[in-house]
């Protein structure tokens, strides 16, 4: 016997779901002051920085290893320190990720919804 009822695909609801979520919370957002809208983005979005740098500390070996240990800072040039200080900002473990991630994107993205407004 052959079922005449159609079956959603189980995929294509969550995603439908998702959507919905998405869209009312961008509504809900868009009718917030601008301190709330500001400091809601840059927590939503550090969270998100936290989770991709997570994912990327453990995809990535730890390189702070290979990065050699610098000498008295009287030795080096500002340039050159400023650039060390950079590759070490890209070593360290998972939680080092996370944390860096989470910082760079959240003020990303608070400032941008600040100077967009």
């Amino acid at each position: 016997m052959v079922e005449t009822k159609f079956q959603q695909n189980p995929v294509q609801v969550v995603q439908a779901k998702l959507k919905e979520l998405e869209i009312g919370f961008k509504s809900w957002l868009a009718k917030q002051s601008l301190p709330v809208e500001a400091a809601v983005v840059t927590l939503t979005s550090g969270a998100q920085g936290a989770v991709i740098g997570a994912i990327m500390g453990n995809i990535t070996s730890d390189i702070s290893s290979t990065i050699p240990t610098p000498p008295p800072p009287a030795s080096l040039s500002p340039q050159a320190m400023a650039s060390l200080q950079q590759a070490q900002a890209l070593g360290g473990g998972p939680l080092i990720q996370a944390r860096n991630f989470a910082v760079m994107t959240g003020v990303n993205a608070g400032l941008s919804c600040v100077m967009k407004k």
